[in-house]
C-alpha cells in the first residue's frame, strides 16, 4: 500500500478509476466491520462514499473501488456515520440508518453545507511526546525480538518436520516423529506452502528465516547502539509528517531493503534517490511513525506494526521483483487466502506468524 513510501494500513486508490454511484444505493449484505464484507457491495459503498464530499462526511481521500474492507474503507464509513447520523460503528447493513443517509432518506444528524469546516487533520503529537513514544518502541524491541526469535524457531522445526519426511518401520522413535508438524501448519495458515513439494517447503522455510534473521539484526544494532546515542537517532522515528491529512493514510512507512539502502559514499540513501513519491529528503534507513495516531494504540498493535515494517525495510530492495510488499491486510477478506507467492511477499504474513508463534495461541484478527 505504497503512495509515496511502504505504508502499514493504507488502502490507497485512483478517484479518477473510481465508477459513478448508481442513483439508489442497495447492497445484499452488510458492508464494513463484521459484515459480509461481499465484493460487490464493498464496491457499491466505497464508489457511494467517494460521491460525498469530504465537508459532508465523505473521505479525506478518495477510496479505492476494489471490493475490499480496509482500514480506510471502515474509517470512511465511521467518518460519514459520525458526520451524518452522530454515531459510527464502521458497517453499514442493507436496510440500516446509514444506507438510507446516502440515499438521502435519514432523519438523523444533518451534515454542514459543502464549502463547511475544512477535514480535520489527525493529532500531532508534542515533542515531549515524540521523545516518550520512541522511547516506547525501544522499550517494545526486546519483546518484538521474542516475536521474531519464536518465529525462527517455529520455521527452524517445521523444517526438521519436512526433512523427516513420512515415518518409516524403522523409526526408532514414531512417538516423536510428528514433533513441527503443528509449526508447519501454523507456517502453511499465513504462507500456504501445502501444496509444493518437501524440497520447496524447505527453500521457502529459509527464505521467510533469512528476513527474521535480519530483522534480529537490525533489533540488536539498535538495542547495542542505543546506551550510547539513545533512541532519538535510531531506525524508529517519528513521521515528519505527524498531524497533517496525508498521514491519515497510514500507522507507519519505511523503504524497500531500507536497512542497508546505501550511496556510494557509504551514507544512506534518500527518498528521492530512488524517485519515492512525496518528500524526497528522507532517510531510506528509517521507519517512521505519525506519533499522533499511536499514543494509545496497544502494545501487541505496535509489536506487529514494528514487525510488519521490518519485513519491508530488511527485504530486498526496491528495484527487486522479491520486495516484501502490501499484498493485503489483516483486515482484508483475503488475508489468509491469497496464494503461496503473494503470502511470502505481504509484510503483514510475517507480523501475523510472528505474533502466534509467540503467543501460542490464535490471536483476533486484526490485532488492536
Amino acid at each position: 500500500m505504497a503512495q509515496h513510501v511502504l505504508m502499514k494500513l493504507s488502502n490507497g486508490g485512483c478517484s479518477c478509476c473510481d465508477p459513478p454511484p448508481a442513483p439508489g444505493i442497495a447492497i445484499d449484505g452488510s458492508v464494513g466491520r463484521g459484515g459480509r464484507n461481499l465484493p460487490n457491495d464493498v464496491r457499491t459503498i466505497q464508489a457511494a462514499l467517494n460521491n460525498v464530499s469530504s465537508a459532508d462526511g465523505g473521505p479525506t481521500l478518495k477510496l479505492a473501488v476494489d471490493g475490499f474492507v480496509g482500514p480506510l474503507t471502515i474509517a470512511a464509513i465511521e467518518k460519514y456515520q459520525t458526520r451524518k447520523l452522530g454515531w459510527a460503528d464502521g458497517r453499514i447493513d442493507p436496510d440500516g440508518p446509514t444506507i438510507h443517509a446516502l440515499n438521502g432518506q435519514s432523519g438523523g444528524v444533518s451534515a454542514p453545507a459543502k464549502g463547511g469546516p475544512a477535514p480535520t487533520p489527525p493529532p500531532k503529537a508534542t515533542a515531549a511526546q515524540n521523545a516518550q513514544f520512541v522511547e516506547r518502541i525501544g522499550l517494545l524491541l526486546p519483546r518484538a525480538r521474542h516475536w521474531i526469535t519464536m518465529a525462527q524457531l517455529n520455521i527452524d522445526m517445521a523444517s526438521d518436520f519436512v526433512r523427516r519426511g513420512p515415518p518409516g518401520r524403522s523409526d526408532p522413535f514414531p512417538s516423536l516423529h510428528d514433533i513441527g508438524k503443528s509449526q508447519l501448519g501454523l507456517f502453511d495458515k499465513y504462507f500456504h506452502s501445502g501444496n509444493h513439494s518437501n524440497a520447496t517447503k524447505l527453500q521457502q522455510l529459509q527464505k521467510a528465516k533469512r528476513i527474521y534473521d535480519s530483522m534480529n539484526t537490525v533489533i540488536t544494532h539498535s538495542l547495542l547502539q542505543a546506551p550510547m546515542f539513545g533512541w532519538g537517532v535510531g531506525y524508529f522515528q517519528p513521521d515528519p509528517a505527524d498531524g497533517t491529512l496525508a498521514a491519515l493514510n497510514y500507522v507507519a512507512y519505511t523503504f524497500y531493503g531500507g536497512w542497508q539502502a546505501r550511496r556510494p559514499d557509504g551514507k544512506p540513501r534518500l527518498s528521492g534517490d530512488d524517485n519515492y513519491k512525496g518528500r524526497k529528503d528522507l532517510r531510506e534507513d528509517t521507519i517512521f511513525f505519525p506519533v499522533g495516531q499511536l499514543l494509545t494504540k496497544t502494545d501487541n498493535y505496535m509489536l506487529e506494526t514494528i514487525i510488519h515494517e521490518l519485513a519491508h525495510f530488511v527485504g530486498p530492495g526496491v528495484k527487486s521483483p522479491d520486495r516484501i510488499g502490501d499484498h493485503t491486510y489483516d483486515t482484508r477478506s483475503d488475508f489468509l487466502t491469497v496464494n503461496n507467492w503473494t503470502a511470502l511477499h505481504t509484510a503483514e504474513c510475517y507480523g501475523y506468524f510472528a505474533a502466534e508463534s509467540a503467543l501460542r495461541s490464535t490471536i483476533t484478527i486484526p490485532i488492536h
